[in-house]
């Protein structure tokens, strides 16, 4: 190993170190949410049908399951619980507050067509900000939300399996071909040198 290759590896390491417990509990967060007796832990019932109402508008069912289908409410729910900060949570409760309110009444009170209208206007409010700048917090709770159902239905086996493409078993094996039809004719090469 020479010196390149190992800043290389604390590099990598490093990163692990710091990302690797946030992403791990993404995915306990994910896991927890498909247990069938998990209940909303972190949302109020108003909140959680809020949640599900947005994350329906933003990846709605059409011939795929939408994100209520593969269960993102309870993953933004088990996010919240799990893996936010109080910080994080209190501004998402906020957020979430000023957005019940802009469309003049309760959000789940509005017909469904105003719904879908109001997160289309306020998403393009958080799109037309400049980087960087400060959104409003309604369309800063339609961006954060946005991103939770994106990342949990892309989590989930209906995103995975029915949106993208799915192949359990990429590169089939294929035992005893000619040497010009395994790639490009030439054979693996390893390295083999050892140094003690």
């Amino acid at each position: 190993m020479n010196r390149r290759e190992w800043l290389k590896s604390m590099s990598a390491l490093a990163v692990g170190a710091i990302a690797g417990p946030s992403l791990l509990a993404v995915f306990d967060a994910h896991a927890a949410s498909l247990k069938p007796e998990t209940k909303p832990q972190f949302f109020t019932p108003a909140q959680y049908s809020l949640v599900g109402a947005v994350s329906d508008i933003v990846i709605p069912r059409t011939d795929t399951p939408g994100a209520v289908d593969a269960g993102v409410p309870l993953f933004v729910d088990q996010m919240f619980k799990a893996v936010y900060t109080k910080a994080d949570q209190k501004r998402y409760l906020a957020a979430m507050a000023a957005f019940d309110k802009a469309g003049g009444k309760p959000f789940l009170q509005l017909d469904e067509a105003e719904r879908k209208a109001l997160v289309t206007r306020l998403h393009a409010e958080a799109l037309a900000a400049p980087r960087g700048g400060q959104l409003t917090p309604a369309a800063d709770f339609v961006l954060m939300s946005k991103k939770l159902a994106m990342l949990g239905f892309f989590l989930s086996e209906p995103g995975c399996t029915q949106v993208l493409q799915y192949d359990p078993v990429p590169g089939a094996w294929k035992a005893d071909i000619p040497l010009a039809d395994a790639g490009n004719g030439r054979a693996w090469a390893v390295e083999t040198e050892l140094k003690i």
